[in-house]
């Protein structure tokens, strides 16, 4: 699958990010709202390659052609969620309306970690920060990060919450070490967290049926899981409009094959149960799916 998303460069002006991000601390989600109202609405009219993206995006989740509004309310909520990241990574959560599924599972991993595979979809953050209920026992989550391409998020990340911006992961740190890294993290109790949904150069991948067309998926993060003998759990957090946020956990696998004869068949049942879960949650949510790129394209 083409790695076209990687010469995508983040979108926005540092001072323009600094300015929101004061807004929302300062002012309030209601006042940063409406400042993101004109601003997604110069995005898209500006932004024609993110606009057909949505188009395309939603024609496959709806099954019929989007309206113009249909386009402009995904761009709007992508903008939204981002800001709300402002607020989970600043510990002000309590703003939210937050319903929690599936998190009994992280009883079973209180002696080692799991990895925790999520999406493009939806905040991340908003897993991280309420997964147990309590921002004073938070899940130890190490995040995988491409940080040359998301300089932007980092920045964030850094100012917000300087705890967590120590537990990043440069995604592009060299295999071995890589992967002495996660088993490290593992064994020490902690999660993984970790965007199984997009390819990089170089990357093997498994095509699988995406909502009516084929998308190749990674293989690698499923290959580090079958090695070092990690759970696997998926986790999203669907951003439902006002201020409600869904969470939802589910365990896709306890042992990736317990052997190397099994393993090929292993991590394919789990790509496929993976995939389907993102399908299922992009149908009945599509306007919390961030990849606007052509998620289908192949070279």
């Amino acid at each position: 699958m083409t790695n076209q998303w990687q010469t995508q460069h983040e979108r926005g002006n540092r001072f323009v990010l600094q300015f929101l991000t004061w807004v929302a601390l300062h002012l309030g989600r209601r006042a940063i709202f409406f400042i993101l109202c004109f601003v997604v609405t110069h995005y898209f009219l500006v932004a024609t390659k993110a606009r057909r993206a949505s188009r395309d995006f939603l024609t496959h989740a709806l099954q019929r052609a989007p309206s113009w509004w249909e386009i402009y309310c995904h761009l709007l909520t992508f903008a939204v969620v981002s800001i709300d990241r402002i607020y989970f990574l600043s510990g002000r959560e309590a703003l939210f309306d937050v319903r929690v599924h599936g998190n009994e599972l992280f009883h079973d991993y209180h002696k080692r970690g799991c990895f925790l595979l999520t999406s493009h979809m939806g905040n991340t953050d908003a897993i991280r920060v309420m997964g147990m209920g309590d921002r004073r026992k938070l899940l130890p989550v190490r995040i995988l990060l491409d940080i040359q391409h998301n300089a932007n998020a980092l920045r964030l990340i850094q100012k917000l919450d300087p705890v967590l911006a120590t537990l990043v992961i440069d995604a592009r740190t060299p295999a071995p070490a890589l992967a002495l890294l996660l088993s490290e993290a593992i064994n020490d109790g902690q999660f993984v967290g970790i965007m199984a949904d997009r390819c990089t150069e170089g990357d093997r991948t498994t095509p699988i049926n995406f909502l009516g067309k084929p998308a190749h998926f990674p293989q690698g993060v499923w290959q580090l899981a079958s090695i070092l003998q990690a759970p696997v759990i998926t986790c999203f957090g669907i951003y439902k409009g006002g201020n409600r946020y869904d969470l939802h956990f589910e365990l896709i696998s306890e042992r990736l094959g317990s052997s190397r004869k099994d393993r090929a068949e292993a991590i394919n049942a789990g790509m496929l149960l993976y995939a389907n879960r993102v399908q299922e949650l992009a149908r009945n949510n599509p306007f919390n799916w961030f990849n606007f790129y052509d998620f289908w394209q192949d070279e």
